[in-house]
C-alpha cells in the first residue's frame, strides 16, 4: 500500500466528513452537538455541505487527505487552521441545524467553552510565532 498526502478539493468533502464522523462516532459530545445526527444519511449530507462551505469560504482552513494509491480511496483527513499573523474575528453559531433552541444554545455553550481557551492561546501564539513580513 502506497499512501499519498495531498490537499483536498471540493469533491472530497463528502468523504472527508464521513471520515471525521466515523472517527468521532457517538463518543464526543462537542462533535455530536456541533453536527447533529452526523452518523445518519441526512446528518452526513448536512455535515458534508457544511464542510464544503468551510472549504470554500474559510481562508484559514486547509483540508489534507491521505489516499491509498492502490484503491484511490481517501483513508484519512486532517483540517488545519493557520493564521498569517492575525486571528480572525470570533464567530457565533447562528445556523438552523438544531431541532430546537435549547439544543442550539447547548451547542453554543460547548462551542464557546471548547474554542474559547484554544482561541485565547492561539491569539497569543500568533504574535509570538509569526514568521514573515508583516507589511
Amino acid at each position: 500500500m502506497v499512501l499519498k498526502l495531498e490537499e483536498c478539493n471540493e469533491t472530497d468533502m463528502a468523504r472527508a466528513f464521513a471520515i471525521v464522523s466515523s472517527a468521532f462516532g457517538q463518543e464526543h459530545p462537542y462533535f455530536d452537538a456541533l453536527y447533529p445526527a452526523h452518523s445518519t444519511p441526512s446528518g452526513r449530507k448536512v455535515g458534508s455541505e457544511r464542510f464544503l462551505e468551510m472549504y470554500r469560504t474559510d481562508p484559514n482552513s486547509t483540508f489534507l487527505k491521505i489516499t491509498d494509491t492502490d484503491t484511490g480511496e481517501m483513508i484519512a483527513l486532517a483540517k488545519w487552521n493557520t493564521y498569517d499573523g492575525v486571528m480572525p474575528e470570533e464567530v457565533e453559531l447562528d445556523c438552523d441545524y438544531w431541532v430546537n433552541e435549547e439544543e442550539k444554545e447547548y451547542t453554543r455553550h460547548l462551542f464557546r467553552g471548547y474554542l474559547g481557551p484554544r482561541r485565547k492561546l492561539s491569539s497569543s501564539l500568533v504574535d509570538t510565532w509569526f514568521v514573515g513580513d508583516r507589511n
